[in-house]
């Protein structure tokens, strides 16, 4: 009786040795599966990170340009060398067009919308990664579109100004006939106030884009 208990106590053992075995194997087999995918996540947010970090380089020097030709026309106000714009603005827009129009701002966002909605970002075991993805992708970029729609409710207003006062200005550069309504034009105060008003708002945004591409640098070298 003592041999079939011992045997009977053995078989038990072995039984739940097995299970909790078993269920060891599979816990580590979800968290490898758990870890390589999380691994695939970081791997993709970073090539869209980089994605962001070239375009946001290339939203700097154009916005650099646009507070150069800003801070120009604000300083040589009344005594504007029209070559010199033409010169500053780098074959980029024109005088007109660099002062009333605005750059509007899409950053890549289609890979972390895609882990975002699949769950794939909830999954990351890193909380600080996750913390620093919302403030990149959510808190940091609204601060950004906000700046650039003031601009872009400026740009409407002084567009139609310009249409109903000088709508002689052409964008492709000064003619014999439009220069004095060039003139006129970089004469006017409202003009000078549309372009401090501008230029305010464009070194805002410049600071806020600088800053988020310093940022976006530090996550990439995290991931």
């Amino acid at each position: 009786m003592k041999k079939i208990l011992t045997r009977g106590g053995v078989e038990l053992i072995a039984v739940v040795l097995g299970i909790t075995l078993s269920l060891w194997v599979d816990d580590k087999r979800e968290l490898s599966i758990i870890r390589e995918n999380n691994v695939k996540t970081l791997s993709s947010i970073k090539n869209e990170v980089r994605l962001r970090i070239d375009y946001i380089e290339r939203k700097i020097n154009q916005y650099q340009r646009d507070v150069e030709v800003g801070e120009y026309v604000i300083k040589n106000w009344n005594n504007i060398d029209f070559d010199s714009i033409a010169s500053k603005t780098k074959n980029d827009r024109s005088i007109v067009l660099t002062l009333k129009a605005y750059r509007a701002i899409n950053l890549p966002i289609s890979i972390y919308n895609s882990l975002n909605s699949d769950g794939s970002i909830a999954k990351l075991d890193q909380d600080s990664i996750k913390i620093i993805l919302n403030d990149l992708y959510e808190v940091i970029p609204a601060h950004i579109v906000d700046g650039v729609e003031n601009e872009r409710v400026l740009y409407h207003s002084f567009n139609e100004f310009i249409i109903k006062n000088y709508p002689r200005i052409v964008e492709d550069g000064i003619g014999e006939l439009e220069e004095n309504d060039y003139n006129k034009f970089f004469n006017d105060d409202v003009v000078l106030g549309y372009v401090l008003e501008k230029t305010h708002l464009r070194k805002f945004i410049l600071r806020l884009i600088t800053i988020y591409h310093n940022r976006l640098i530090d996550l990439e070298e995290m991931l």
